[in-house]
């Protein structure tokens, strides 16, 4: 459907308001330098217009491309130029029910920006778009109700071949966590959330199915309610790596109703890691115990071989449960050097080491130590998962719950380093693989919203 005049933005949306709100979502961003979009119109007529021009139909089937000249924007079109405006727009002649490909077609979007995935693709989005020249490129936003949105994100975050459970308990999850509206991102600019991970996947119509719709509609208004009986920050990530994470390990503060668990039955042999230490964090990475675990979101759950019928379009296929990366030490100073600017000047790295880490054996802070060029000793201290992540990989690291294995010589240089590391992702509430398996093996979506979030009730708030 499209955007109704008495809809509510989602920035003045409130459980009282008991009535489905709009959002906007940044679809092509400023930092992504876009000059030029190129679109075509596959839904109904649409009418477009912009600051400073006048309004203009369109029919079904328009090839049109918005390019950033230095007086504004541009509308080309096969029989002329609309332009320019600082802002154009495009909006539905008629309302239309969610289906697969129908919407405006835009080639080429960004997607995992920045991460080890980043790759980009054609998106069919649905409801009215908006342009606005920056400095730096285009900024596409598409602005929907969130229903019609959540179709877009749970085909994304993860495949329409998922089962309907589960696409049900990603959608509970992924609508509270947009309402909450608790953390602080993309503020100063033109749209409520952005279509990638920094925010939640979304990418349109082009991948949704039947199953999809169906469960967003047979979820709708429902969300999480924490225990201050407000709608949960409901946090999730692709791979908990068996056990999750307290929010507290990975944005330094506690979220209610997110609390750390066993992805895995109550007898599961995962049970006796809880919490994973130093101690016991080799036996957690490669014990025997992972012959018999029935760990949701491990590979007897889940397997590899299965896994990417169910992974979103820009997801590639991997072993998420357990997986090494191998580092010479030139290697792993030319990253560092790379990524860390502090180690710029980096000359021998001597020692690297975790000195925090969460219940799920999350590193939360890593030391390194170097000699520079100079010959001085420098310390430095990575202090989040993610700077972990950033910094320890020449994409994103998986995630920071990893042993560090170092092999030295003789003279107790370094010649290389291993990380052995668990999980996809942060770790904090939902395990989307975890939850799939969940799915898999007959849960519902009540079993598995109460597994992932035990401190918080499903509640529809609005009908």
């Amino acid at each position: 459907m499209s955007i109704t005049e008495n809809q509510i933005d989602i920035h003045h949306w409130t459980p009282g308001s008991r009535a489905e709100p709009s959002v906007r979502i940044g679809v092509i961003l400023a930092s992504d330098g876009c000059g030029k979009i190129e679109m075509v119109l596959q839904g109904g007529p649409c009418v477009i217009g912009g600051n400073g021009v006048a309004s203009e139909p369109m029919k079904a089937g328009t090839a049109i491309q918005i390019e950033r000249s230095p007086e504004g924007l541009l509308l080309r079109i096969a029989d002329g130029v609309i332009g320019p405006a600082d802002r154009l727009r495009i909006d539905p002649q008629e309302q239309t029910d969610s289906a697969p490909g129908v919407g405006i077609l835009v080639r080429d979007v960004v997607a995992g920006r920045g991460f080890h995935w980043q790759k980009k693709a054609d998106q069919t989005l649905q409801g009215s778009v908006e342009f606005f020249a920056t400095p730096s490129g285009i900024v596409m936003v598409n602005e929907l109700p969130l229903e019609d949105y959540l179709v877009g994100v749970i085909t994304a975050e993860m495949g329409s071949a998922c089962p309907v459970e589960f696409l049900k308990a990603q959608c509970v999850v992924a609508r509270s966590w947009l309402l909450a509206m608790t953390e602080p991102k993309h503020d100063d600019e033109p749209f409520d959330r952005c279509n990638d991970d920094c925010c939640q996947r979304y990418q349109g119509t082009g991948d949704m199915s039947q199953s999809a719709i169906d469960a967003v509609r047979g979820t709708r208004g429902l969300v999480l309610i924490d225990p201050n009986n407000k709608v949960l920050d409901a946090n999730y990530a692709k791979s908990c790596g068996g056990i999750s994470e307290l929010p507290e390990h990975v944005w330094g503060e506690p979220k209610p109703g997110i609390s750390a668990i066993v992805d895995a039955p109550t007898d599961d042999p995962v049970q006796q890691f809880m919490p994973v230490t130093e101690d016991n964090l080799d036996e957690f990475l490669d014990g025997d115990w992972l012959d018999k675990t029935r760990a949701f979101c491990s590979t007897h759950i889940v397997p590899v071989k299965t896994i990417s019928k169910y992974l979103g379009r820009v997801d590639e296929v991997d072993d998420y449960f357990r997986w090494t990366v191998n580092y010479t030490r030139a290697e792993l100073e030319s990253l560092l050097r790379a990524n860390l600017p502090e180690a710029t000047g980096l000359g021998e790295l001597r020692d690297l080491r975790v000195t925090s880490r969460g219940v799920s054996g999350r590193a939360s802070k890593v030391e390194l130590r170097w000699i520079d060029q100079t010959g001085s000793e420098a310390v430095h201290t990575l202090d989040s998962e993610y700077r972990i992540r950033e910094v320890l990989h020449q994409g994103f690291l998986y995630s920071s719950a990893f042993a560090l294995r170092i092999a030295r010589d003789d003279s107790g240089a370094i010649e290389t380093v291993t990380l052995r590391g668990a999980g996809w992702g942060h770790g904090a509430g939902l395990c989307q693989i975890g939850a799939l398996g969940m799915g898999l093996t007959g849960h519902d979506v009540d079993a598995i919203c109460q597994h992932y979030y035990p401190d918080a009730e499903l509640q529809a708030v609005y009908p």
